[in-house]
């Protein structure tokens, strides 16, 4: 980065990496506490694994729209060529007529009402 004087850029480097590094902690969390629930899921813990995973989908979004981004699962929404998603099983859908998101494996994520990443999903026929 040039030095002009000007520390905007550098203010702004400082913000998106600060939202970043929030994310990824909070991702971790969420992917340390998955791998806790798969290797002990009992019924009583159920629950709280349950609350647990919403409070850390809600820090997630919050956070991320800190950092003035925003994430957009699909599931269960009419499938449409002109949405911001790659088909994953584009080659079984191709020959379904009626399709809906069965499945958000990526969500699409937004920035400044640009896309930015494109969502992943499966699709299956609507019943």
């Amino acid at each position: 980065m040039e030095s002009t004087g000007d520390y905007t850029g550098y203010a702004e480097m400082t913000t998106a990496r600060d939202a970043l590094a929030k994310l990824a902690t909070e991702y971790w969390r969420l992917l340390k506490l998955s791998e806790r629930a798969l290797a002990d899921a009992q019924a009583e813990k159920t629950t709280s694994l349950s609350a647990q995973l919403r409070y850390s989908m809600n820090r997630l979004h919050v956070i991320c729209a800190e950092g003035g981004l925003r994430l957009i699962s699909h599931d269960r929404e009419n499938y449409e060529p002109n949405l911001p998603v790659t088909v994953a099983n584009a080659e079984e859908a191709a020959s379904l007529d009626d399709t809906v998101i069965e499945r958000t494996l990526e969500p699409t994520i937004i920035f400044e009402g640009q896309v930015v990443a494109m969502g992943k999903v499966l699709l299956r026929k609507r019943v």
